[in-house]
């Protein structure tokens, strides 16, 4: 694989993957805002016509995490390409992958802890009991789940990071070998592992997690990359039909939505997912406001995800209190939505930004450095 990348690529259109990012983020925010004003105010789903819960269209936005697992494979392949067999290329992966995703999340999770202790009504997933266990599983981003309930840490979204952090420590493991070794004993290993999956049909959560059909989605991902990276190319008319296929198959699933595990959902929200990162690897976005609003949504996308998990009640609360049930339920859904969207990129800029500032130079190390704004981040 040669690692020529042309300069639109590393510029224009790496801010179109930002832009996905953000997409996805606020796709799951949508699907979890149509929950949670069906909870504060039932009486108004008989009257929805797009978002109530009888059209199904609650849980399309769930293929926003379909698309954040082939962005990080695209990703990851994308900026480390050239750090396969490097010396210290192991441990400079991980303190990276450490100074990006865990702060915040402990931070997030610890806050989540003390109102589950104390308020377990504010989450909607009502968790029966504060397990040690689970707790610490999900400090540890391993499959423990809560007791009497199905997988899913203390922050309820963070079931995702399981899933990314296992592709990262097999990933990062494996950029100790040459790039062509590495890929190939990847590829084997997740396929292997579904295969499993298939086969076996595993009922321990532990042994689900290994073998899901998700984890195809990251080598989705790596292809792309690849792809890309080896010289592939679409016209803007062939990416735009990508993109507009892609988007089609989504959609249908308003109505013939896959189930949340298993290969419908990798044939209907994964490889749809492929399909737009494809796109957007294809797509410059040009200069100005556009890409400069990429690179901001890109790089709140994580706060805009995991900060969720106190806007949605905490915003609901206020708009319970506030008449907002008067409204149509529809309307409801899209404002609750971007109050979330704009709470997570407040909480980016208050709390994510001058957080990891703060913990990078002990866990990333002196040779860290900044990317540029605009430059795609690992």
């Amino acid at each position: 694989m040669t690692a020529s990348v042309d300069v639109n690529v590393n510029r224009g259109r790496i801010d179109a993957i930002q832009l996905l990012r953000a997409f996805a983020a606020t796709a799951v925010v949508f699907t979890h805002a149509t929950t949670r004003i069906g909870y504060i105010f039932p009486e108004g789903i008989a009257g929805s016509h797009l978002f109530g819960e009888s059209s199904g269209q609650v849980r399309v936005g769930d293929a926003g995490v379909d698309l954040f697992f082939v962005i990080s494979g695209f990703v990851m392949l994308y900026v480390h390409r050239n750090d396969f067999a490097r010396p210290g290329a192991v441990s400079g992966f991980f303190r990276k992958r450490i100074a990006r995703i865990v702060p915040l999340y402990w931070l997030l999770t610890t806050v989540a802890v003390a109102v589950t202790v104390l308020s377990p009504g504010v989450f909607t997933t009502h968790y029966a009991a504060a397990d040690p266990a689970w707790i610490v599983g999900s400090y540890l981003f391993l499959p423990i789940p809560a007791p009497g309930r199905e997988l899913s840490p203390v922050i309820g979204v963070g079931w995702t990071l399981n899933y990314e952090m296992f592709f990262y420590l097999v990933f990062g493991l494996l950029l100790m070998f040459p790039r062509a070794l590495a890929l190939r004993s990847l590829i084997t290993a997740f396929t292997v592992l579904v295969g499993l999956g298939v086969v076996l049909s595993p009922a321990l959560p532990w042994a689900k997690f290994v073998t899901s059909w998700l984890l195809l989605e990251f080598l989705l991902g790596i292809g792309i990359a690849y792809w890309r990276l080896s010289g592939g190319r679409l016209s803007a008319q062939a990416a735009w039909m990508v993109a507009a296929v892609s988007l089609a198959v989504l959609l249908a699933t308003v109505h013939w939505t896959p189930d949340e595990q298993g290969a419908g959902r990798f044939a209907l929200w994964g490889i749809p997912a492929a399909g737009i990162v494809v796109a957007a690897t294809n797509l410059d976005l040009g200069q100005g406001r556009a890409r400069r609003l990429a690179a901001v949504l890109g790089d709140a996308s994580y706060s805009i995800y995991l900060f969720q998990v106190f806007a949605l009640p905490i915003w609901g609360f206020m708009m319970s209190r506030l008449g907002f049930g008067t409204l149509p339920f529809d309307l409801n859904v899209v404002i609750l939505t971007v109050l979330v969207v704009a709470s997570g990129v407040v909480g980016w800029a208050a709390v994510e930004r001058p957080l990891s500032r703060a913990v990078k130079p002990f866990v990333a190390g002196p040779a860290h450095r900044e990317r540029p704004v605009g430059e795609l981040r690992s």
